[in-house]
């Protein structure tokens, strides 16, 4: 194999695996965005004075009940602070926003990359043909 060939082969492979790893960062994004999206709406449907079940583990949940409308939030490692729900929901919209924005920014990249994969691979198949046909031509005369 040429050594045109050989680096263009390796740029695919690169670009594969960039493309890969966009992909499931996007997957990531997807599933952050989903778990913030059933905590608004777990925030939204509590009510002050009600029994709640609250999660402790896989299959577990305690008998709770809610005392005011605030809610504890991580702002640092250990850290918390005390919000309404209200505030807690209005900074989950914002969190949201931020993961479309990287989503869509996400989305970009893939189709740029899947643009590039794609001429390259073109690029690499007519380069293996023209490279199988003097082969053929060198092996007749």
């Amino acid at each position: 194999m040429n050594e045109d060939l050989r680096q263009k082969a390796i740029a695919l492979e690169m670009y594969n695996q960039q493309l890969q790893m966009i992909q499931s960062e996007l997957a990531s994004i997807r599933t952050l965005k989903l778990e913030i999206e059933k905590s608004i709406k777990t925030l939204e449907n509590i009510n002050v004075d009600s029994e709640t079940l609250i999660p402790v583990g896989p299959g577990v949940f305690l008998k709770a009940k809610i005392v005011d409308d605030k809610a504890l939030v991580g702002v640092k490692s250990d850290i918390y602070m005390e919000k309404s729900f209200n505030e807690v929901v209005e900074d989950l919209k914002k969190s949201i926003e931020d993961l479309n924005k990287a989503e869509k920014e996400g989305m970009k990249k893939v189709e740029e990359l899947a643009k590039v994969i794609s001429e390259l691979r073109k690029e690499l198949q007519e380069s293996i043909q023209k490279s199988q046909e003097k082969s053929t031509e060198n092996n007749k005369t």
